[in-house]
């Protein structure tokens, strides 16, 4: 038996290796902003931990801001991230995003932590705007998961805000 989750450890040294190879598909360059879409939160973490080594290494010299989206359906970490990271579980409810429909994360304070130290931002989407923000992508021919649709919502919402700018360079993690 295999436990194929954030709770495993190989897993978690495993997904470390996205932010190495988004530096180094960018030439080694650090994206400004990375978004992931966030249910039991183990990929935030192993993100963070990634560029941890590669600035502890030298081959990095600054760090992006980590950006994590939910559904508004199941958005344990943002209500945590509107209290001052005060995190308390919630009842999920049903979301097209099932792939992040979790209101208890395991690695939630790994997430906390690592969102503290990357300036991250939560931020959370509905069906509407997730369904809305993934029909648009599929428009360009990619296809994408209901679960990319809430990190493509959060982006759309982070830049009409204005706390991404135009022109920072932006990763959205499907």
């Amino acid at each position: 038996v295999y436990l194929a989750n954030s709770m495993n450890s190989v897993r978690i040294e495993g997904q470390k290796t996205v932010a190495v190879e988004l530096v180094q598909q960018f030439d080694w360059q650090v994206p400004d902003v990375v978004i992931i879409p966030g249910g039991n939160l183990g990929n935030v973490s192993a993100l963070g931990a990634g560029f941890d080594m590669m600035e502890a290494l030298g081959v990095i010299a600054k760090r992006p801001r980590i950006v994590v989206a939910q559904a508004a359906a199941a958005n344990p970490l943002y209500l945590a991230y509107t209290r001052g990271w005060e995190f308390q579980p919630v009842v999920a409810q049903r979301t097209l995003a099932s792939a992040i429909q979790i209101g208890n994360p395991v690695s939630v304070h790994k997430a906390i932590r690592t969102l503290k130290k990357y300036q991250g931002v939560v931020e959370q989407a509905t069906e509407e705007e997730l369904a809305d923000a993934a029909a648009r992508a599929d428009l360009t021919g990619m296809f994408n998961c209901p679960h990319t649709g809430v990190a493509l919502a959060a982006l759309r919402k982070l830049l009409a805000r204005g706390d991404i700018d135009r022109g920072e360079r932006v990763v959205v993690i499907s």
